[in-house]
């Protein structure tokens, strides 16, 4: 099996094995066969073979077609086919054979043996740069494979997503079933490969600039006292969650896909568009994070009130903390999203839950004019006891 690369469209073919076929002459063609005169009578012609003995043309199966089609990503992705082994790894740097192992179950894959080959040069290239970092102390070994992990997590996620994105995409539009959506995208997606690197390049730029500056500018702001907290980041939060979600599920059968896609599509608009960010959707919940309290109040009554606009939604109600917190993987962690989680469970339908401490501080103006609090009656909440929440809404006048 042959695979071949079209230079006009860059499509990626399998060539299949000529079976060498014989050539007719017509009998009207003014070529002869060598050693013939024009007047020489035809010669008769030669019995047919029978039909199980006539060479054919190999036609490849529809196995091979994939086998030769992936052969050609793995060259395009990953610049070649593997050829060294983990050992070779560790010789070529001079570092541990172990310090490979931890480099490769960082980035999220099982460790090879030592013998196996499973690694191309830029894998080494990648290897080699990552270990000089922890060699020259720029990092250390704990830094070191958190970056790894950090990275390899988000793009098998985000590999993952464009991916089911594009499939979705095709059975769409050119009504295919899922097998042949996925096969569409598997003989079509070296023609994207291009544009998703240049875009995670750009997007990784835009948001590590964004962030670098929001960290610029809460540090500036901090006082002398701001190491006596207990976590480090001063955060305004929440969940939103779609009631009788769990029930309404089983009902929905394949629509609830629809229903999931709606629901974080709509939370991911009104967040942004607030000025807030997305931490992570869970199923049926998203939670949500600002930097301080107004825009904190802004996401969280633009978010409930778009996602109860919207017929197409279950039910959905809120809770919104101010606290201390920290931030590790990507996540947050820390007492007020424990207590944003219990307060959103008993939060009524279509409303916005929030505790006393944050009550005080939007009381007090703190986060700008235009909310009103409500009494709310007091619950014991798993982990913090008996708590007095208030209902949070914005103003209609």
């Amino acid at each position: 099996m042959t695979g071949d690369v079209d230079p006009t469209s860059g499509t990626l073919t399998r060539s299949p094995t000529s079976a060498g076929a014989p050539t007719s002459v017509a009998s009207g063609d003014s070529r002869t066969a060598e050693g013939a005169s024009p007047s020489s009578p035809p010669p008769s012609p030669a019995p047919a073979e029978p039909a199980e003995q006539r060479p054919t043309t190999a036609q490849p199966s529809s196995a091979e077609q994939v086998e030769v089609r992936v052969q050609g990503y793995e060259d395009m992705l990953l610049g070649g086919q593997p050829h060294l082994t983990a050992r070779d790894l560790a010789g070529r740097t001079g570092t541990p054979l172990g310090r490979v192992d931890e480099f490769w179950l960082a980035m999220g894959f099982r460790t090879a043996d030592p013998d196996e080959v499973a690694f191309t040069t830029r894998d080494l290239e990648a290897y080699g740069a990552w270990s000089r970092l922890i060699d020259e102390g720029a990092i250390d070994l704990a830094t070191g494979r958190s970056l790894l992990r950090a990275q390899s997590h988000i793009s098998d996620r985000l590999a993952l997503w464009q991916v089911e994105a594009l499939v979705e995409d095709v059975a769409r539009r050119q009504d295919l079933d899922d097998t042949q959506a996925r096969r569409s995208v598997l003989e079509n997606m070296e023609g994207r490969v291009d544009f998703l690197e240049h875009a995670l390049v750009y997007s990784w730029r835009r948001q590590l600039e964004s962030l670098i500056a929001r960290v610029d500018r809460e540090v500036s702001q901090r006082g002398p006292d701001s190491g006596k907290r207990r976590f480090p980041l001063t955060r305004s939060l929440g969940f939103v969650d779609m009631v009788s979600y769990t029930s309404s599920s089983t009902i929905l059968g394949s629509k609830l896909v629809g229903l999931i896609e709606r629901f974080e599509d709509a939370s991911r608009t009104a967040v942004t568009a607030a000025g807030g960010r997305v931490v992570k959707m869970i199923g049926d919940a998203v939670l949500f994070i600002a930097d301080d309290l107004a825009t904190g109040l802004r996401v969280v009554t633009s978010l409930i009130e778009a996602l109860g606009a919207d017929d197409q939604i279950l039910p959905v109600r809120a809770s919104f903390v101010r606290g201390d917190v920290f931030s590790r993987s990507g996540d947050v962690f820390g007492p007020p999203v424990n207590l944003a989680s219990r307060l959103v469970d008993i939060a009524p339908e279509g409303r916005i839950l929030t505790d006393a401490t944050t009550a005080a501080a939007i009381a007090g103006g703190k986060g700008g004019s235009g909310y009103h609090l409500e009494d709310f009656p007091s619950a014991e909440l798993r982990g913090f006891g008996t708590v007095s929440p208030y209902l949070l809404a914005r103003d209609t006048q």
